[in-house]
């Protein structure tokens, strides 16, 4: 089945998709910030009620996601300090690195004060088929204005972390 209706999602078609495509948008609370949600499809997609209902639970209990999450993100940061490092050279000028600098008293600014101080800007579900990879990816920004770079923390159905990726 190419297209079905979900309680959550509303309409899903990808009969007419020739590429990847976001086939349903919304945003989410997380705290005080608005998330973007999109939903990812792809031509040889065929959503099914059990694999939507999977990933739109996901997006109820998003603060238990987001904590599972921030704890990869800080046993990534603690492994590799180098995205880190980039932001807190490259945007030295920022009031949020003024801070972390300044509470670190002379130390290195620490994973855990820098994951704390990262959003969530995104969630992307993706529907089986147009990507081998995980199909929920949350990505964390730093300071968007300054950075275009991404923690992209990749789960399985059922939160598991698979990966953290550092993109741009």
């Amino acid at each position: 089945m190419k297209a079905m209706e979900h309680a959550h999602f509303g309409h899903v078609e990808t009969s007419a998709l020739d590429d990847t495509e976001v086939v349903w948008e919304s945003t989410s609370r997380l705290g005080d910030d608005e998330v973007e949600v999109q939903l990812w499809a792809g031509p040889s997609s065929e959503p099914d009620a059990e694999e939507l209902d999977a990933l739109a639970a996901c997006l109820t209990d998003l603060p238990a996601l987001d904590a599972t999450a921030r704890t990869a993100l800080r046993a990534y940061l603690r492994e590799d300090r180098y995205f880190i490092d980039h932001h807190v050279e490259e945007c030295e000028d920022s009031e949020t690195v003024v801070r972390l600098v300044r509470d670190a008293a002379g130390e290195a600014v620490g994973a855990d004060s820098f994951a704390a101080a990262m959003r969530l800007s995104g969630v992307g579900l993706w529907l089986s088929g147009p990507s081998d990879g995980p199909p929920v990816v949350l990505d964390y920004v730093f300071d968007p204005d300054l950075s275009d770079q991404i923690l992209a923390v990749k789960l399985a159905r059922d939160g598991t972390v698979v990966s953290v990726d550092w993109e741009s």
